[in-house]
Protein backbone atom coordinates (compact mmCIF):
# COMPACT_ATOMS: atom_id res chain seq x y z
CA UNK A 1 0.00 0.00 0.00
CA UNK A 2 1.06 3.52 -0.97
CA UNK A 3 1.77 5.59 1.69
CA UNK A 4 0.72 9.10 1.62
CA UNK A 5 1.15 11.42 4.55
CA UNK A 6 -1.80 10.91 6.05
CA UNK A 7 -1.26 7.42 6.07
CA UNK A 8 2.04 7.74 7.89
CA UNK A 9 0.35 10.14 10.34
CA UNK A 10 -2.02 7.52 11.33
CA UNK A 11 0.35 4.82 11.11
CA UNK A 12 3.06 6.37 13.13
CA UNK A 13 0.82 8.57 15.15
CA UNK A 14 -1.03 5.10 16.49
CA UNK A 15 2.50 3.04 17.21
CA UNK A 16 3.52 6.61 18.86
CA UNK A 17 0.74 6.00 21.01
CA UNK A 18 0.74 2.18 21.59
CA UNK A 19 4.44 3.30 22.67
CA UNK A 20 3.34 5.93 25.30
CA UNK A 21 0.99 3.28 26.63
CA UNK A 22 3.77 0.92 26.75
CA UNK A 23 5.84 2.78 28.90
CA UNK A 24 3.47 4.35 31.21
CA UNK A 25 2.92 0.66 32.01
CA UNK A 26 6.61 -0.08 32.88
CA UNK A 27 6.56 2.86 34.91
CA UNK A 28 5.55 1.63 38.23
CA UNK A 29 8.22 -1.14 38.10
CA UNK A 30 10.86 1.08 36.72
CA UNK A 31 10.12 3.63 39.83
CA UNK A 32 10.63 0.96 42.43
CA UNK A 33 13.93 0.01 40.67
CA UNK A 34 12.57 -3.46 38.98
CA UNK A 35 14.17 -2.57 35.74
CA UNK A 36 17.85 -3.20 34.49
CA UNK A 37 18.82 0.49 35.36
CA UNK A 38 19.03 -1.08 38.96
CA UNK A 39 22.33 -2.87 38.27
CA UNK A 40 23.62 0.43 36.34
CA UNK A 41 23.17 2.67 39.25
CA UNK A 42 24.14 0.40 42.18
CA UNK A 43 27.78 -0.52 40.18
CA UNK A 44 28.24 2.92 39.44
CA UNK A 45 28.17 3.85 43.05
CA UNK A 46 30.10 0.52 44.26
CA UNK A 47 32.76 2.00 41.31
CA UNK A 48 32.66 6.09 43.10
CA UNK A 49 32.86 4.37 46.86
CA UNK A 50 35.56 2.03 45.89
CA UNK A 51 33.72 -1.44 46.48
CA UNK A 52 34.68 -4.67 44.29
CA UNK A 53 32.38 -4.86 41.41
CA UNK A 54 31.42 -8.43 39.53
CA UNK A 55 30.67 -9.79 42.88
CA UNK A 56 27.25 -11.20 43.20
CA UNK A 57 27.09 -11.33 46.93
CA UNK A 58 27.72 -7.50 47.10
CA UNK A 59 25.95 -6.42 44.18
CA UNK A 60 22.97 -7.90 45.87
CA UNK A 61 23.66 -6.48 48.98
CA UNK A 62 24.15 -3.04 47.14
CA UNK A 63 20.92 -3.42 45.55
CA UNK A 64 18.73 -3.97 48.11
CA UNK A 65 20.13 -1.46 50.15
CA UNK A 66 20.59 1.43 47.16
CA UNK A 67 17.09 0.93 45.32
CA UNK A 68 14.68 -1.91 46.71
CA UNK A 69 15.00 -5.18 48.32
CA UNK A 70 14.99 -8.67 46.24
CA UNK A 71 16.05 -11.92 46.53
CA UNK A 72 17.80 -11.80 43.90
CA UNK A 73 20.82 -9.32 42.45
CA UNK A 74 20.63 -8.44 38.54
CA UNK A 75 24.45 -8.98 37.82
CA UNK A 76 26.62 -6.31 36.11
CA UNK A 77 27.60 -8.22 32.82
CA UNK A 78 29.21 -5.51 30.90
CA UNK A 79 32.92 -4.65 30.83
CA UNK A 80 34.42 -1.88 33.61
CA UNK A 81 35.26 0.76 31.44
CA UNK A 82 31.43 1.08 30.44
CA UNK A 83 30.75 1.76 34.37
CA UNK A 84 32.47 4.96 34.24
CA UNK A 85 29.19 6.16 32.65
CA UNK A 86 27.11 6.06 35.74
CA UNK A 87 29.59 6.88 38.07
CA UNK A 88 28.05 10.37 38.24
CA UNK A 89 24.72 9.15 37.92
CA UNK A 90 24.87 7.52 41.02
CA UNK A 91 26.05 10.57 43.04
CA UNK A 92 22.20 11.26 43.35
CA UNK A 93 19.14 8.97 44.77
CA UNK A 94 18.51 5.67 42.54
CA UNK A 95 15.13 8.10 40.92
CA UNK A 96 17.53 11.40 40.12
CA UNK A 97 19.81 8.67 38.31
CA UNK A 98 17.51 7.20 36.36
CA UNK A 99 15.42 10.46 35.53
CA UNK A 100 18.64 11.58 34.27
CA UNK A 101 19.65 8.38 32.23
CA UNK A 102 16.34 8.81 30.61
CA UNK A 103 16.79 12.53 29.24
CA UNK A 104 20.45 11.49 28.57
CA UNK A 105 19.16 8.59 26.20
CA UNK A 106 16.76 11.10 24.47
CA UNK A 107 19.57 12.89 23.76
CA UNK A 108 21.35 9.88 22.56
CA UNK A 109 18.12 9.50 19.90
CA UNK A 110 18.48 12.79 19.17
CA UNK A 111 22.05 12.57 17.99
CA UNK A 112 21.90 9.46 16.50
CA UNK A 113 18.86 10.90 14.15
CA UNK A 114 21.03 14.31 13.74
CA UNK A 115 23.85 11.75 12.44
CA UNK A 116 21.70 9.67 10.61
CA UNK A 117 20.12 12.98 8.79
CA UNK A 118 22.22 13.28 5.31
CA UNK A 119 21.20 9.38 4.53
CA UNK A 120 17.35 9.73 5.51
CA UNK A 121 16.92 12.92 3.44
CA UNK A 122 13.99 11.11 1.18
CA UNK A 123 12.37 10.72 4.44
CA UNK A 124 12.47 14.10 5.76
CA UNK A 125 11.50 14.81 2.05
CA UNK A 126 8.24 13.21 2.35
CA UNK A 127 7.27 14.57 5.86
CA UNK A 128 9.82 16.22 7.96
CA UNK A 129 8.41 14.58 11.63
CA UNK A 130 8.73 10.76 9.56
CA UNK A 131 12.62 10.04 10.84
CA UNK A 132 11.86 10.88 14.50
CA UNK A 133 8.54 9.48 14.67
CA UNK A 134 10.18 6.18 13.03
CA UNK A 135 12.79 6.17 15.85
CA UNK A 136 9.95 7.09 18.81
CA UNK A 137 7.18 4.93 17.30
CA UNK A 138 9.79 1.48 17.02
CA UNK A 139 9.43 -0.30 20.06
CA UNK A 140 12.64 -1.85 21.26
CA UNK A 141 13.29 2.08 21.45
CA UNK A 142 10.76 2.48 24.32
CA UNK A 143 11.54 -0.69 26.29
CA UNK A 144 15.58 0.87 26.19
CA UNK A 145 14.20 3.72 27.53
CA UNK A 146 11.59 2.72 30.38
CA UNK A 147 14.22 -0.05 31.39
CA UNK A 148 17.12 2.23 31.76
CA UNK A 149 19.79 0.23 29.19
CA UNK A 150 22.52 1.36 26.92
CA UNK A 151 20.87 -0.15 23.74
CA UNK A 152 20.20 3.85 22.81
CA UNK A 153 23.80 4.79 23.13
CA UNK A 154 24.48 1.76 21.19
CA UNK A 155 22.46 2.95 18.80
CA UNK A 156 24.74 6.18 18.35
CA UNK A 157 27.31 4.51 18.36
CA UNK A 158 26.37 2.27 15.29
CA UNK A 159 24.98 5.28 13.57
CA UNK A 160 28.32 7.50 13.98
CA UNK A 161 30.61 4.57 12.88
CA UNK A 162 28.29 4.25 9.96
CA UNK A 163 28.58 7.54 8.83
CA UNK A 164 32.39 7.98 9.55
CA UNK A 165 32.52 4.91 6.52
CA UNK A 166 30.82 6.91 4.28
CA UNK A 167 32.85 9.79 4.73
CA UNK A 168 35.83 7.60 3.99
CA UNK A 169 37.18 7.33 7.57
CA UNK A 170 37.36 3.74 8.66
CA UNK A 171 40.04 4.13 11.64
CA UNK A 172 37.90 6.65 13.36
CA UNK A 173 35.16 4.05 12.69
CA UNK A 174 36.48 1.48 14.14
CA UNK A 175 37.44 2.86 17.10
CA UNK A 176 33.60 3.89 17.49
CA UNK A 177 32.72 -0.10 17.04
CA UNK A 178 35.29 -0.60 20.34
CA UNK A 179 33.56 1.72 22.44
CA UNK A 180 30.24 -0.45 21.51
CA UNK A 181 32.41 -3.72 22.88
CA UNK A 182 29.78 -2.43 26.07
CA UNK A 183 27.28 -5.23 24.04
CA UNK A 184 30.49 -7.47 22.74
CA UNK A 185 27.94 -10.02 22.27
CA UNK A 186 27.10 -8.17 19.13
CA UNK A 187 29.93 -6.05 18.58
CA UNK A 188 32.24 -8.86 18.17
CA UNK A 189 30.41 -10.44 15.32
CA UNK A 190 30.48 -7.21 13.59
CA UNK A 191 34.42 -6.80 13.66
CA UNK A 192 34.66 -10.39 12.63
CA UNK A 193 33.03 -9.83 9.39
CA UNK A 194 34.61 -6.66 8.98
CA UNK A 195 37.81 -8.72 9.55
CA UNK A 196 36.60 -11.55 6.87
CA UNK A 197 35.58 -8.71 4.29
CA UNK A 198 39.72 -7.38 4.76
CA UNK A 199 38.89 -3.73 5.89
CA UNK A 200 41.95 -3.50 7.74
CA UNK A 201 41.98 0.47 8.64
CA UNK A 202 38.69 -0.85 9.99
CA UNK A 203 40.09 -3.17 11.91
CA UNK A 204 43.10 -1.64 12.82
CA UNK A 205 41.20 1.60 14.71
CA UNK A 206 38.99 -1.45 16.32
CA UNK A 207 42.06 -3.26 17.86
CA UNK A 208 43.88 0.03 18.98
CA UNK A 209 40.37 1.68 20.67
CA UNK A 210 39.94 -2.17 21.99
CA UNK A 211 43.88 -2.19 23.59
CA UNK A 212 43.07 1.23 25.18
CA UNK A 213 39.62 0.24 26.81
CA UNK A 214 41.23 -2.97 28.19
CA UNK A 215 43.75 -1.02 29.86
CA UNK A 216 41.43 1.15 31.22
CA UNK A 217 39.24 -1.65 32.33
CA UNK A 218 42.63 -3.20 34.05
CA UNK A 219 43.09 0.33 35.75
CA UNK A 220 39.49 0.05 36.90
CA UNK A 221 39.30 -3.27 38.28
CA UNK A 222 42.83 -5.08 38.24
CA UNK A 223 43.70 -8.15 36.50
CA UNK A 224 42.35 -10.62 38.78
CA UNK A 225 39.20 -8.98 38.54
CA UNK A 226 38.91 -8.89 35.44
CA UNK A 227 39.79 -12.85 35.00
CA UNK A 228 36.83 -13.21 37.51
CA UNK A 229 34.68 -11.12 35.27
CA UNK A 230 35.82 -13.80 32.68
CA UNK A 231 35.01 -16.75 34.82
CA UNK A 232 31.62 -15.54 36.01
CA UNK A 233 30.42 -14.99 32.50
CA UNK A 234 31.10 -18.68 31.85
CA UNK A 235 29.53 -19.26 35.06
CA UNK A 236 26.42 -17.58 34.44
CA UNK A 237 25.65 -18.73 31.12
CA UNK A 238 26.24 -22.54 32.41
CA UNK A 239 23.73 -22.04 35.51
CA UNK A 240 21.10 -19.93 33.50
CA UNK A 241 20.17 -23.47 32.05
CA UNK A 242 17.94 -23.91 34.35
CA UNK A 243 14.26 -21.82 36.37
CA UNK A 244 16.54 -21.57 39.47
CA UNK A 245 19.59 -19.82 37.29
CA UNK A 246 17.55 -17.82 35.36
CA UNK A 247 15.89 -16.11 37.86
CA UNK A 248 19.02 -15.96 39.99
CA UNK A 249 20.91 -14.62 37.25
CA UNK A 250 17.91 -12.63 34.93
CA UNK A 251 19.16 -14.87 31.79
CA UNK A 252 16.01 -15.96 30.08
CA UNK A 253 16.92 -17.69 26.97
CA UNK A 254 13.32 -18.07 25.89
CA UNK A 255 13.24 -14.27 25.29
CA UNK A 256 15.70 -14.04 23.67
CA UNK A 257 14.79 -12.64 19.76
CA UNK A 258 17.84 -14.44 18.12
CA UNK A 259 18.71 -17.58 16.66
CA UNK A 260 19.98 -18.91 20.30
CA UNK A 261 16.84 -17.98 22.11
CA UNK A 262 14.69 -19.27 18.61
CA UNK A 263 15.96 -22.49 18.64
CA UNK A 264 16.41 -22.94 22.61
CA UNK A 265 12.55 -22.63 22.96
CA UNK A 266 11.63 -24.96 20.31
CA UNK A 267 14.21 -27.18 21.88
CA UNK A 268 13.13 -26.42 25.46
CA UNK A 269 16.67 -26.52 26.31
CA UNK A 270 17.72 -29.69 24.74
CA UNK A 271 21.31 -30.40 23.45
CA UNK A 272 20.61 -30.65 19.84
CA UNK A 273 19.12 -26.90 20.35
CA UNK A 274 22.67 -25.57 20.77
CA UNK A 275 24.17 -27.18 17.97
CA UNK A 276 21.49 -25.97 15.42
CA UNK A 277 22.44 -22.67 17.02
CA UNK A 278 26.01 -23.27 16.73
CA UNK A 279 25.56 -24.49 13.17
CA UNK A 280 22.81 -21.69 11.91
CA UNK A 281 24.79 -18.89 13.46
CA UNK A 282 27.90 -20.15 11.02
CA UNK A 283 26.03 -20.18 8.40
CA UNK A 284 24.93 -16.57 8.69
CA UNK A 285 28.03 -15.45 8.84
CA UNK A 286 29.51 -17.19 6.15
CA UNK A 287 26.28 -16.09 3.67
CA UNK A 288 27.30 -12.60 4.99
CA UNK A 289 30.69 -13.27 4.65
CA UNK A 290 30.06 -13.67 0.74
CA UNK A 291 28.30 -9.83 0.70
CA UNK A 292 29.65 -6.91 -0.30
CA UNK A 293 31.22 -5.15 3.27
CA UNK A 294 27.91 -3.43 4.83
CA UNK A 295 27.24 -2.27 8.29
CA UNK A 296 23.86 -2.38 8.28
CA UNK A 297 24.12 -5.87 7.31
CA UNK A 298 26.76 -6.99 9.83
CA UNK A 299 24.73 -5.22 12.17
CA UNK A 300 22.02 -8.16 11.07
CA UNK A 301 24.03 -10.59 11.30
CA UNK A 302 25.16 -9.52 14.72
CA UNK A 303 22.19 -9.96 16.54
CA UNK A 304 21.20 -12.94 14.74
CA UNK A 305 24.11 -14.82 16.46
CA UNK A 306 24.81 -12.65 19.37
CA UNK A 307 24.48 -14.64 22.29
CA UNK A 308 22.57 -13.14 24.95
CA UNK A 309 19.58 -10.65 23.35
CA UNK A 310 16.85 -8.63 24.20
CA UNK A 311 14.23 -7.17 22.95
CA UNK A 312 15.56 -3.35 23.68
CA UNK A 313 18.75 -4.46 21.93
CA UNK A 314 16.68 -4.35 18.45
CA UNK A 315 16.99 -0.85 19.28
CA UNK A 316 20.13 -1.09 16.92
CA UNK A 317 17.29 -2.18 13.83
CA UNK A 318 16.69 1.78 13.00
CA UNK A 319 19.58 1.90 11.59
CA UNK A 320 19.35 -0.26 8.49
CA UNK A 321 15.64 -0.12 8.79
CA UNK A 322 15.62 3.91 8.24
CA UNK A 323 18.41 3.14 5.46
CA UNK A 324 15.96 0.63 3.79
CA UNK A 325 12.68 3.04 4.26
CA UNK A 326 14.96 5.70 2.57
CA UNK A 327 15.82 4.03 0.05
CA UNK A 328 12.30 3.13 -0.96
CA UNK A 329 10.04 5.52 0.21
CA UNK A 330 9.83 7.32 -3.33
CA UNK A 331 6.26 8.15 -5.25
CA UNK A 332 6.73 6.29 -8.35
CA UNK A 333 4.80 2.60 -8.83
CA UNK A 334 8.07 0.56 -8.37
CA UNK A 335 9.45 2.48 -5.78
CA UNK A 336 5.39 1.44 -4.00
CA UNK A 337 6.32 -2.00 -4.98
CA UNK A 338 9.54 -2.26 -3.28
CA UNK A 339 8.53 -0.07 0.33
CA UNK A 340 5.81 -2.59 0.45
CA UNK A 341 8.39 -5.59 -0.63
CA UNK A 342 10.11 -4.27 2.24
CA UNK A 343 8.50 -3.74 4.58
CA UNK A 344 6.58 -7.18 4.63
CA UNK A 345 10.41 -8.08 5.14
CA UNK A 346 11.08 -5.81 7.91
CA UNK A 347 7.98 -6.25 9.58
CA UNK A 348 7.61 -10.44 9.49
CA UNK A 349 11.23 -11.55 11.59
CA UNK A 350 9.79 -8.75 13.99
CA UNK A 351 6.80 -10.32 14.56
CA UNK A 352 8.26 -13.85 14.75
CA UNK A 353 10.76 -12.30 17.12
CA UNK A 354 8.18 -10.51 18.89
CA UNK A 355 6.74 -13.67 19.60
CA UNK A 356 9.38 -15.00 22.00
CA UNK A 357 9.66 -12.15 24.32
CA UNK A 358 7.87 -11.47 27.88
CA UNK A 359 8.29 -8.61 29.98
CA UNK A 360 10.23 -9.85 32.63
Amino acid sequence: MFLTKERLRLYLGGLLLLQLLACARLFPAARVGHVDFRTFYTTGHMLRTGNAIYDYEAEKSAQSALVSPNLYALPFMFPPYAALLFVPLALGSYLTGYFLFFALNLCFCGLALAVMRPYTASLGARWRPLAPLLFLSFMPLGIALMFGQVSILLLLLYCACFALLQSGKPFLAGILLSVALIKFQIALPVALLFFIWRQWRFIAGFLCGALVLALISVRITGVKVLESYGHSLFFMSHEASNAVGEARYAMFSAQMPNLYGFFHSISRGAPWGLALTILSSLLVLLWAATQKPSLPLAILAGILVSYHLYLYDLTLLLLPMSLVFNQNIDSSPHGREKCSFYAKRLSGPLLALGRFYRFR
